[in-house]
């Protein structure tokens, strides 16, 4: 999906370049004819170059829609996972022995390998810093008992325990920890919240609500109402979408290849 969006962004770009490209030759025909200055085909351009902007504008905002959905669909599909860092890798460790150290650490009786539907290591294997252990519980009861208990079980231990992020929120989550602080920076259910200098607690989305929040952040008026776009509902309607846009894109590089070829033969 990153990869779409810039390559959306590219386009935007290229065609946007063009089109100034020919509106300079256009008005360099102007000046060696002025009489070319009222005919059609400069109002139409005008015109066409409008039409583009506001379609390639709509395609970008389309997307969009499409990111938020599909990261959504992602981080839904990780509400039950954890990520725990700190535990020293071993060649015997097994999810049983992950189970019994939450257990004792956290106090959690209940947590058992039973409760994991899966349990290992992540990412790359170095020397100096054991990798992560992806956890997934099979009741979302169970990771509440766990990330509550985090914070007095864990104190003093190396362990440390963190939500298992899509790589865009952690990018807005770490951008937002050197914004505002750490200690008042946390996410909840893949949630991203922040303290202001005010007091005031906030959900930041993403980049551009980090980016652009002043010293203090205004209140919000309802922090658990979630404010996103309208979401496609399924596949077949994100396909749609998908196809309509490029269709338009399709139809405005035709017209502009016609609109080309009238001023070279005018």
């Amino acid at each position: 999906m990153e990869e779409l969006k810039k390559s959306l962004m590219d386009v935007s770009v290229m065609v946007s370049s063009k089109m100034d490209e020919f509106q300079q030759r256009l008005l360099a025909a102007q000046e060696r004819s002025p009489s070319l200055e009222q005919t059609p085909l400069t109002r139409e351009f005008e015109a066409f170059k409008s039409s583009v902007l506001f379609c390639l504008k709509n395609l970008q905002a389309q997307m969009e829609i499409l990111f938020k959905v599909q990261e959504e669909q992602e981080m839904r599909s990780r509400r039950k996972c954890l990520l725990l860092h700190g535990i020293n890798e071993s060649k015997d460790e097994n999810p049983g022995t992950i189970a019994n150290m939450l257990s004792v650490l956290l106090k959690c009786p209940n947590i058992s390998e039973a409760s994991f539907s899966r349990c290992h290591r992540v990412g790359i294997r170095r020397d100096d810093k054991p990798r992560p252990v992806l956890i997934k519980l099979r009741e979302h009861c169970d990771k509440d008992k766990i990330w509550l208990a985090k914070m007095s079980g864990l104190k003093g231990t190396g362990i440390t325990i963190s939500e298992f992020l899509t790589k865009a929120r952690h990018n807005v989550f770490m951008a937002a920890r050197r914004h505002f602080g750490i200690s008042k920076c946390w996410t909840r259910n893949g949630h991203i919240y922040v303290i202001g200098a005010n007091g005031e607690r906030r959900r930041v989305n993403s980049m551009k609500d980090v980016d652009t929040a002043p010293a203090s952040i205004p209140p919000s008026t309802n922090d658990s109402k979630v404010t996103s776009p309208k979401l496609v509902s399924n596949q077949e309607d994100r396909k749609e979408l998908i196809t309509s846009g490029l269709l338009q894109l399709h139809i405005m590089f035709c017209y502009l290849l016609n609109c080309t070829l009238s001023i070279t033969w005018t």
